[in-house]
Formats: C-alpha cells, sequence, structure tokens
C-alpha cells in the first residue's frame, strides 16, 4: 500500500512541475463612452483583448546537452476583434519583429489567408496597405474603424473604403 501511495504521489508531483515552454501577456482595454440626451445618460462600454505569445524553443543542436541554448521565437500578437468588409470578415495579424501588419481573412473563426500587407508609415497612426500590387492609405477613425483611402483616376476622386470594427461573441 505504501508502494502504492509513493507512485502516485510521485506521479503527481511530476505532473505539478511540468511546463509550457512559451511567455504570454494578456491585455484587456475597456472603453466607456456616455452619451447624454434628454432621456439621461447612456453608458456603452467596450473592451477589446490583446493576447501575445511567444514560443521558447531549444536550439536544435543543444537536445541531448545538460547546457542548453534557449532561442525565442516571434512573437504573435491577436485581439479578439475582427473587421468586416463587403460582407468578408478580416483580422489583423503582427509579428513582433516585423514592422506592421497581415490583414488576414477570417473564416469560420479561423484566420484563412494573407489579404493585404499594412505597415507603419513616417507619420504616427497612419499606414500603407499593400494588395495586389497596388498602394493605399489607411488610418483607424474615432469608431475604431480602419479607413483605407486611395484615388480613383477613372472618377477622379478619392475612394474610401471602410473596414467596420466588429466585436468578437465568445
Amino acid at each position: 500500500m505504501k508502494k502504492v501511495l509513493m507512485i502516485l504521489a510521485l506521479a503527481a508531483f511530476t505532473t505539478g512541475i511540468a511546463q509550457e515552454n512559451k511567455n504570454e501577456k494578456k491585455e484587456t482595454v475597456v472603453t466607456k463612452t456616455a452619451v447624454k440626451s434628454e432621456k439621461g445618460t447612456d453608458v456603452s462600454t467596450k473592451a477589446v483583448t490583446k493576447t501575445e505569445k511567444q514560443v521558447i524553443t531549444l536550439a536544435d543542436s543543444d537536445s541531448n546537452q545538460t547546457n542548453q541554448t534557449m532561442t525565442m521565437e516571434p512573437m504573435k500578437v491577436s485581439s479578439d476583434v475582427s473587421y468586416g468588409y463587403e460582407g468578408n470578415r478580416f483580422k489583423f495579424i503582427s509579428q513582433k519583429d516585423e514592422d506592421g501588419y497581415r490583414l488576414m481573412t477570417v473564416k469560420d473563426n479561423a484566420t484563412q489567408e494573407e489579404y493585404a500587407i499594412i505597415k507603419p508609415t513616417s507619420q504616427e497612426g497612419y499606414y500603407i496597405l499593400a494588395k495586389d500590387g497596388t498602394s493605399s492609405f489607411g488610418y483607424f477613425n474615432a469608431d475604431g474603424n480602419f479607413v483605407v483611402e486611395h484615388y480613383d483616376a477613372d472618377k477622379d476622386a478619392i475612394v474610401s473604403n471602410i473596414y467596420k470594427l466588429e466585436m468578437n461573441k465568445n
């Protein structure tokens, strides 16, 4: 009986100290907006969660050595929001060691394929969206929507496309 208890205690101990090799940071930003009218004050609240994950791996040459070298994989940043445009859903995906974002299509709540590349300009808050060999100018408006503007030579006008912010329902 003593041996069985010792084996169970050892199994519980080794399971308790097992670790997953990744760094993770989660940040939630809550925005409250108050609108006063003759009916009173209406307060709306939005919460956006941003998660940063980084996998930690061992160098291949160190797999069987006592002193091992740890390498940090690229940081992957994601949030619980997506953007809608012309009936499609999109998500901004970034990696810490790269400038800008990749705008990815979302189908069935899974990131699918790259739609465009978004790089910051020298003016803070403004971006260049590169898609199919063309470049457009983009920024986030006060509502959190991503507005992309480009020149249409046929219309001789600036055309705005608005990617509307959508809160994911979990």
